[in-house]
């Protein structure tokens, strides 16, 4: 009886109060959570505290400042601004959990909208499309019951663990995202759509088939059988042992990484050989980029953005090119890394909150020269996806900063992106003169890439005929993936990431890294 009396006055509270607050509030992804609420303070985020690590499927965080990682929860709440393109609102979409931005409140915390919750409470807490905002108590049994109800349909991974061959990007296609995963196969499709004899979009370079990942598993047995014992243990899935299954994975992934583990020296030679027809202006083998390619990520209806580790390979250091040997050690190590990333402990919750088998993932690997010293770095999705008054219509939206010191995906509190919307008429979308670029936010960090201004910066991070064929280049690219991935949808729109550097003439040249459906 207390309980309905207080849900009752709290109901009461709460509505009285969103007539003054949740105006301010911003709704950046509508849902319905049940959840306990964990209040984290930028110091519990940056240091990663045992509190942090404990979220799980039944939290509801309220962040003081934003993640690096989102881990799988029931929804989010951040007192720190969110960009549309920030790694918290891409994990609530692709996940379709609730996440509300309550920066513009006054008070944070301290704010009516929270006067009546304290850290531990349940609730139920659900964001309308329209903005709404409703919050109410609930119990850990209405949660976990919730939780119950939104369990997907298994997820079937396909994986052809046959293919030998170390392609180059050019010899491949989207259609063998069956053997290297969707990310190499999304990449190479993408350099078919966009590089010509006169222009390079799409830099190439090299794909390892999922065959590799495998054959150094079974080439290590304690490996394998360690994999083994961890799926079978019934603990690894109960919800709330984080921190135990953390521990298990960590063990792994340091057996994966260890000296003990043997990588094919066979494949270490092949890959050698290949790598060294990628040379710099001095003549020198390329750094290079090997980028996470597994089968359970950049699906049409789970991209998995994230979960999984790149890391770079440099054969050369101190301007001095190493050994055979030393280059067998350097590829070793960054080969194991990439592998080991299929048990982030990130990765995993993530597959075991969408069903993904764990046991049927396979880790492909997508190869091409480093990206160092841009001017530019960011996200474009091939469509409207902000709710701004200038941006009506027909466009496509992009958020870019400076360099790369400042992500766009995981914002730092206080810096802030250029976002910007190009209206385009959809019945001509390649005709550049119709293009409108409108600039709805500028960044605040200076012209030297590195300072944060207490100001926006005037300066664009691009100019605007750069922004038009940025976008000409993306709306070339979604036509020719639509037929291939997503024809009977009218919504299809691609998630690319962009990189606008200097070319050896001091020429700024446009770059596309990536390229994935986007998840809405």
């Amino acid at each position: 009886m207390y309980f309905r009396i207080f849900k009752y006055l709290f109901l009461i509270c709460a509505f009285s109060a969103s007539l003054n607050v949740y105006a301010q509030a911003k709704v950046m992804n509508p849902g319905l959570a049940y959840g306990q609420l964990v209040f984290l303070t930028a110091e519990d985020v940056s240091s990663e505290s045992s509190k942090y690590k404990s979220l799980y499927a039944l939290s509801i965080p309220v962040f003081a400042e934003l993640p690096m990682e989102l881990a799988v929860v029931a929804g989010a709440i951040t007192l720190s601004q969110q960009n549309l393109l920030s790694h918290v609102q891409i994990k609530s979409m692709a996940r379709k959990t609730p996440n509300l931005d309550i920066s513009s409140l006054k008070g944070g915390l301290n704010n009516p909208l929270f006067q009546s919750l304290k850290d531990g409470d349940w609730i139920r807490m659900e964001l309308g499309k329209e903005g709404s905002i409703s919050i109410s108590p609930s119990t850990q049994e209405e949660a976990a019951a919730y939780l119950k109800s939104l369990q997907p349909e298994k997820v079937v991974l396909k994986a052809d663990m046959d293919q030998k061959t170390i392609f180059r990007t050019e010899d491949i296609g989207w259609q063998d995202f069956i053997s290297v995963g969707s990310k190499a196969a999304n990449y190479a499709e993408l350099a078919k759509a966009l590089n010509t004899p006169e222009r390079i979009i799409v830099r190439p370079g090299f794909t390892i088939p999922f065959y590799y990942y495998q054959q150094f598993i079974d080439e290590n047995p304690h490996i394998d059988q360690e994999i083994q014992r961890i799926l079978k243990d019934p603990l690894i899935k109960k919800l709330e042992a984080v921190s135990y299954r953390e521990n298990k994975l960590q063990k792994l992934r340091e057996m994966i990484l260890s000296e003990s583990a043997i990588v094919n020296t066979q494949l270490l030679d092949d890959l050698i050989t290949k790598f060294e027809t990628i040379r710099d202006k001095k003549g020198l083998p390329s750094k290079l980029k090997l980028r996470s390619s597994t089968n359970a990520e950049d699906l049409p209806d789970f991209n998995g953005a994230g979960l999984y580790t790149s890391e770079s390979y440099k054969p050369v250091k101190k301007k001095k090119e190493l050994t055979l040997e030393e280059k067998h050690i350097e590829l070793t190590e960054t080969l194991k890394i990439v592998w080991a990333s299929i048990w982030n402990l990130r990765a995993f919750e993530e597959r075991e909150h969408f069903q993904i088998p764990h046991s049927d993932v396979k880790m492909g690997i997508q190869v091409n020269p480093s990206f160092s010293n841009e001017d530019v770095d960011g996200v474009i999705v091939t469509k409207n996806i902000t709710n701004d008054d200038r941006a009506q219509g027909d466009g496509i939206y992009i958020e870019a900063q400076r360099g790369d010191d400042y992500s766009v995906a995981n914002p730092v509190p206080g810096i802030q992106p250029d976002r910007i919307f190009i209206k385009i008429d959809r019945n001509q979308p390649f005709n550049k003169e119709l293009y409108r670029v409108v600039f709805l936010q500028y960044s605040n960090i200076d012209d030297d890439k590195k300072t944060i201004l207490p100001n926006p910066n005037p300066n664009p991070t691009m100019t605007e005929d750069e922004a038009k064929e940025l976008v000409y280049q993306c709306l070339k690219a979604e036509k020719h993936f639509k037929p291939l991935l997503d024809a009977d949808n009218a919504h299809f729109a691609l998630d690319l990431e962009f990189k606008i550097l200097k070319d050896e003439n001091k020429v700024r040249q446009i770059y596309l890294k990536q390229a994935r459906p986007y998840i809405n």
